[in-house]
């Protein structure tokens, strides 16, 4: 997924996962800062960088990379990026994401069975409405309290038979009883 005029919080999410697995976060967040030129440890730190510097590089379109050539380290090179494409201030990332939100919520809600009717009812009638998580969360605790007191219907319903059947044996015994008097 290349970098290019909008998708950079998809892309920044894609670079932070494949540096991740590579273990190479640090040196973009800043963890893993540059050791002092001349030191043991220097040629081989500024070889690791400059080859995360070539996969940013490399996951950018050919439009934008050259914006981002000369920068010293992958970290300033990161600095760099975030603050071209990455600044926005006016606030339309938080309603785009709460936007997506409303909408995996409603997709959620519509996918329920038609059991979960008054369980639905009752999150959209909340305010403000829950993140999916809360709202799975709320729709598993109604499910389980339904299992639980169908469970409890089904328990007492075979007690009642059980014990209708003692009421009819104790019936039969009386009339024989009585019949047996005769």
């Amino acid at each position: 997924m290349p970098l290019g005029g909008t998708n950079f919080l998809a892309w920044q999410r894609a670079v932070y996962v494949s540096l991740g697995t590579k273990m190479k976060l640090g040196f973009i967040d800043g963890t893993l800062p540059c050791p002092t030129v001349g030191l043991i440890h220097y040629e081989q730190w500024r070889r690791v960088d400059l080859t995360v510097i070539s996969w940013i590089w490399n996951s950018m379109s050919k439009d934008i990379v050259e914006a981002f050539m000369y920068y010293a380290t992958s970290r300033k090179l990161w600095i760099a990026i975030q603050r071209r494409c990455g600044g926005c201030t006016c606030g339309k990332n938080e309603a785009i994401a709460g936007s997506t939100a409303s909408t995996q919520l409603v997709q959620f809600l519509r996918g329920l069975h038609e059991s979960c009717n008054s369980g639905r009812s009752q999150i959209l009638m909340l305010d403000p409405l829950p993140d999916i998580e809360q709202a799975f969360s709320m729709v598993y605790a109604v499910e389980k309290q339904r299992a639980v007191q169908a469970k409890m219907t089904e328990i007492s319903s075979h007690m009642a038979c059980h014990l209708n059947l003692k009421d009819n044996r104790r019936d039969e015994d009386k009339h024989v009883l009585k019949k047996n008097r005769l």
